[in-house]
């Protein structure tokens, strides 16, 4: 009797963290479809090399350069050379740029779906970015189905109050964004840091509730701008891994960030999460949730937001819809 061979696919996403959380929502359907047994190889960069450490259907194959052009870019030939050895089931390329397309034209499989071979345009108003993913799946899959699919993550499973002594009820603040520290437009993503500190006063002075800021190694000096001195805040910047971050935004009583990677991690770990939104469209990249939790939208609705991404926000001078979105707002979506 031989043995059944497992199905094998490549999963080709290899954006910032909260693209690729939005598409783990694929891992479900493909699952149903190909198989318990089924393996994911995902294609995905080196900062988010312990996003699946602890999911044993996926491995991740770290790609350090994405724009290298292909006929020097080792990291894609190698994954290509290994694919002629052991050709995959299908080919899944969920990035709509030009840099993957003959990445995934020379990949050896049966199965080869989105780009070069069919481009599904983010062309619906409002829609989401889990619900594009899900439709350049069913591109191809057309019978797959995609009903009650929500991102993922899984976590380290650690003992939140052993590993970083978090004994009382918490909250988690995540001040910063990729683009936190730009001064022009492109920072106008963040809440300003003024509001950050009335809020931890706030809270401080109208709860019990412990406090728990995160934030990369590299947003450490933003951060300490902050005043961390109260017993009960807890400053965890650079000191969690992703599998951990899950699981300290699992056990808080609710998440306050920007729109960011960590407020995606927060959409499908917390209980309750308030995404602080303003020039980005939260229909479309605000965190999807996971159906058992609370997602707010903080957000002035101003006539002119959202404008991340067309020419009116180079020409905003004041960001507003950031600046004006008040600390009491906010502890009021806490408290509630």
């Amino acid at each position: 009797m031989t043995n059944k061979k497992k199905p094998r696919i490549l999963i080709i996403r290899c954006g910032l963290l909260g693209d690729t959380i939005d598409s783990t929502a694929v891992v479900k359907p493909l699952i149903d479809y190909f198989g318990s047994e089924l393996e994911i190889d995902w294609v995905t960069k080196p900062n988010l090399r312990d996003l699946f450490k602890y999911d044993p259907r996926i491995s991740t194959l770290i790609l350090r350069f994405t724009k290298l052009p292909l006929l020097i870019n080792f990291g894609k030939l190698k994954i290509i050379f290994k694919s002629y050895l052991t050709p995959y089931d299908a080919v899944i390329n969920l990035e709509l740029g030009s840099k993957f397309r003959n990445f995934a034209r020379l990949i050896k499989s049966k199965i080869k779906v989105g780009q070069p071979y069919k481009y599904i345009a983010e062309n619906r108003v409002d829609e989401h970015r889990v619900n594009h993913q899900l439709r350049i799946l069913k591109s191809y899959f057309t019978e797959i189905k995609t009903d009650n699919c929500y991102p993922y993550l899984v976590g380290s499973k650690i003992n939140v109050a052993d590993e970083y002594n978090l004994i009382n009820k918490y909250i988690v603040i995540c001040p910063t964004n990729s683009k936190f520290h730009k001064k022009n437009h492109r920072g106008y993503r963040a809440w300003p840091i003024d509001n950050w500190k009335e809020l931890i006063k706030k809270v401080i002075s109208n709860s019990t509730l412990d406090i728990v800021i995160t934030g990369g190694k590299d947003e450490k000096e933003f951060i300490n701008q902050i005043n961390l001195k109260d017993k009960r805040i807890h400053n965890l910047c650079g000191d969690t891994s992703l599998p951990n971050l899950f699981e300290v935004m699992r056990n808080s009583e609710c998440v306050i960030a920007n729109d960011s990677g960590s407020v995606h991690v927060a959409g499908v770990s917390c209980k309750k999460v308030i995404s602080l939104h303003g020039p980005t469209p939260f229909a479309q990249t605000g965190p999807y949730g996971n159906s058992r939790n609370k997602i707010i939208e903080a957000n002035l609705k101003m006539n002119c937001s959202p404008c991340y991404n067309t020419p009116r926000i180079r020409t905003c001078a004041e960001n507003r819809c950031m600046k004006d979105l008040s600390p009491d707002k906010v502890v009021g979506y806490i408290l509630d």
